[in-house]
């Protein structure tokens, strides 16, 4: 086990059921268990112990340790609650499981005993505490055990702003922001919504927590200090290439939603990657124009910016646009998206025309020259409102 504060996750991880509580103890009010969990009508006083490997002659007295100090814990407690002495561990082989098992049943049979390890194994006896138990290897914990001790990607690469869309989503409207809308207990579930790897979910989640930006102690992943997220977010600049082009017949600037609207008929969904999309790149409306579609317009007159996948010269010249003569007086810029995922998948359809969604309005605009802030700050008073106000 790489380290205590590990351990003691996969601990409140194994208890976090629907209605369940898990909370960690104040260690200013003096020595304390290191997990309370209510739910199920009880409550369960938890000593966890760490060993450096899964042997019997090692694991037993380290059991003994904390089965004796949770006892201790529990009748500090008025009430009536339930004593749980776990160990963990890198790995515990089977013998050393069963071992366990008929050394708590002779010892302690009034308590709950429970071994945790990094494979995935959770072994739970007494109290009905059986309903924990889970087999090693599942994706969730090969992928944890995997990531310990290698340094954390970014908080905001492309998939990691595309997940925290997804975490965000049931504050946002549904026709300003495309994502799934539930409630994800954890990384697997979050990986499953958002079509990712387990991998790349873990690696997410437990930066967020090691930045305190998830509250462990929750049932579900919930964001905390989510104005603090937002203004990090808003303050990583990306490096998007934009293009300005210019009409080769000139046509007026509401074409453009028009000429969206054709091409995404055409081509696989703007949020859905798919085989087809290789051929024809994904695009969208963007910023100013994008904000306008959604019904939050604030600032006039800046050319139309148009999100695309990549750089597509003969998507171009379809829509009759080209580059050649365009860096003065622009009809548009093609913005070819650095984030291509989070912006795509999260993309909304407005009147059949695709447009980024009002976050990912919000970061583009912010900074720019053209009255940027003021777009912004009107996109966060109407629809971002209660994402930024402190809670």
């Amino acid at each position: 086990m790489a380290a205590a504060d590990d351990l003691d996750r996969l601990v409140a991880d194994a208890f976090r059921r629907p209605s369940w509580r898990v909370h960690h103890p104040r260690r200013s009010d003096g020595p304390q268990p290191d997990l309370i969990v209510e739910g199920g009508g009880r409550k369960y006083i938890i000593e966890i112990k760490r060993s450096s490997e899964g042997r019997s002659d090692r694991v037993i007295p380290l059991l003994s340790q904390a089965i004796l100090e949770a006892q201790a814990f529990a009748r500090q407690f008025p009430e009536t609650v339930v004593p749980v002495a776990v160990v963990g561990a890198e790995r515990f082989p089977p013998a050393v499981v069963d071992s366990v098992q008929r050394y708590a049943d002779r010892v302690a049979p009034r308590m709950v005993v429970g071994l945790v390890d990094a494979a995935g194994l959770r072994a739970f006896w007494g109290h009905g505490l059986e309903i924990l138990n889970a087999r090693p290897s599942s994706k969730e914990n090969r992928a944890r055990r995997q990531i310990a001790g290698q340094p954390l990607p970014q908080l905001f690469s492309d998939l990691n702003q595309w997940m925290l869309k997804i975490l965000l989503a049931q504050s946002i409207p549904e026709d300003l922001l495309s994502a799934p809308r539930s409630r994800y207990r954890n990384p697997t579930e979050l990986a499953r919504a958002a079509g990712v790897s387990v991998m790349s979910a873990v690696r997410l989640v437990r930066r967020l927590e090691n930045e305190g930006f998830v509250d462990p102690d929750q049932e579900v992943l919930a964001l905390a200090r989510i104005p603090e997220l937002l203004g990090r977010w808003s303050a990583r600049r990306e490096s998007a290439r934009e293009f300005p082009v210019r009409w080769l017949v000139k046509r007026d600037r509401s074409a453009f939603a028009g000429l969206l609207k054709s091409y995404s008929a055409c081509i696989p969904s703007a949020g859905h990657p798919q085989a087809g999309r290789r051929r024809q790149p994904r695009a969208c409306l963007g910023l100013f124009a994008a904000a306008d579609a959604l019904g939050f317009g604030f600032v006039h007159g800046v050319p139309p910016y148009i999100y695309m996948e990549r750089f597509e010269p003969l998507v171009l010249k379809k829509w009759g646009l080209s580059i050649e003569g365009a860096g003065h007086g622009p009809d548009a810029f093609i913005r070819i998206a650095a984030n291509p995922e989070a912006v795509f998948r999260a993309a909304v359809v407005k009147d059949g025309v695709p447009c980024a969604d009002i976050l990912q309005v919000w970061l583009d605009v912010s900074e720019h020259p053209a009255r940027g802030r003021a777009q912004a700050d009107e996109i966060a008073r109407r629809a971002l409102g209660p994402l930024l106000r402190n809670k």
